[in-house]
């Protein structure tokens, strides 16, 4: 097993975000770079070999083949966005050191924020209407949830609440939103709905038009087999919209994380 070269990054994966934290590293003084794929491969195995990186940061979603554990080098730390308990046992139990960046809360909340902006240019462009006035559900009430829900209200949307937390419900209550039940049958009212819960929960009624937005990681809010005319699903919106803002973000966080 290699012995990593000292305090050099080696950022893994298409996201934008990705390719220009690496850039915003080597400003920093730091040797860093990029490798444009999401799965292990060939050329993957090859890099590691020759630069011996001692931090390697993970794509934000899992890879379609991720890199085995004897493949880091001698000392590397990891950084993963989402990945499975699977992996991160396999990691752990060879002792490698793992940080997931997308676990770091200043960093998270960063996240949401720029999630909640990249929304309205989706609603924008979908919809072709402005948000004063309209109507919004969303499902959960976590922290991409929360600053959608400030957003959107600041902007004269009026924001309902539907959670399954009675916490959460009560907070978001506190807030001054309208709150209801997590339940397919309070959406009837309601012609917008943004999905936060990375869960499928929902069958479409067919006689009502309700455009969802999904916010959630895979599998997406809709149910097997319940294809949906009014449904779009986004993510990534930090990395696809800000993608100078978002790799700003990440970078911060690694080296808080690298500095804890």
């Amino acid at each position: 097993m290699l012995k990593t070269t000292t305090n050099s990054w080696l950022f893994i994966g298409t996201d934008s975000r990705l390719s220009t934290c690496s850039k915003i590293m080597k400003g920093l003084g730091y040797e860093a770079n990029h490798y444009n794929g999401n799965s292990f491969s060939t050329e993957l195995s090859t890099l590691i070999d020759e630069l011996a990186p001692s931090h390697i940061v993970l794509p934000i979603i899992e890879m379609e083949e991720m890199i085995p554990a004897e493949k880091f080098p001698k000392g590397a730390t990891v950084y993963p966005g989402i990945i499975s308990s699977e992996w991160l046992s396999k990691y752990e139990e060879a002792h490698i050191p793992v940080h997931s960046y997308i676990k770091e809360v200043e960093y998270v909340w960063e996240n949401a924020r720029l999630t909640a902006e990249g929304f309205l240019l989706e609603y924008y462009e979908s919809t072709k209407q402005s948000v004063f006035g309209k109507q919004f559900c969303i499902t959960g009430f976590g922290k991409v949830a929360k600053m959608m829900a400030e957003v959107l209200s600041a902007m004269g949307g009026t924001v309902a609440i539907m959670a399954r937390s009675s916490e959460q419900l009560g907070e978001a209550a506190a807030l001054g939103y309208t709150t209801c039940e997590f339940n397919p049958t309070n959406l009837s009212e309601h012609k917008t709905l943004i999905n936060t819960v990375p869960a499928r929960w929902l069958k479409p009624d067919d006689k009502q038009e309700l455009r969802i937005f999904d916010l959630a990681s895979a599998p997406g809010c809709l149910k097997e087999n319940a294809p949906d005319e009014y449904y779009t699903i986004h993510l990534g919106l930090p990395g696809k919209h800000f993608p100078i803002d978002a790799a700003n973000a990440l970078a911060k966080a690694l080296l808080r994380m690298n500095s804890a």
